[in-house]
């Protein structure tokens, strides 16, 4: 390992990781490039999104913070289900039991299936 000469963080090369002028890139310790926003030689549009990509840990990170507001939110929404599945219980029984009628309180008879 090796610090790099503009901003001092570690890092390493690896003899497979070229440019298209075959020099090797600098990589960091996680093997991601390293894009020094120091470096003199780089555009601002690329060291500025290197920059927040090292300092916020990259997508890696993204995802892991995704999956974690994703995790809450799923524990929400059982909660929700769960309360309105006991909504709807107890509405179906009320229900039943209001609409319950004994067979000589129907106005009409009930048909008899053998018949047909």
């Amino acid at each position: 390992m090796t610090n790099c000469n503009y901003c001092g963080i570690e890092i390493k090369f690896d003899g497979m990781v070229r440019s298209q002028s075959g020099k090797m890139i600098p990589l960091l310790p996680n093997g991601e490039k390293h894009d020094c926003p120091k470096n003199p030689y780089k555009t601002k549009s690329s060291t500025d999104f290197n920059r927040n990509k090292q300092m916020y840990g990259g997508p890696q990170n993204d995802i892991l913070e995704r999956q974690a507001r994703l995790e809450t939110e799923m524990d929400g929404l059982k909660f929700q289900m769960k309360q309105l599945t006991k909504i709807v219980e107890d509405y179906g029984e009320a229900l039943a039991e209001k609409s319950f009628k004994s067979a000589s309180e129907l106005d009409e008879p009930i048909p008899d299936e053998s018949t047909n």
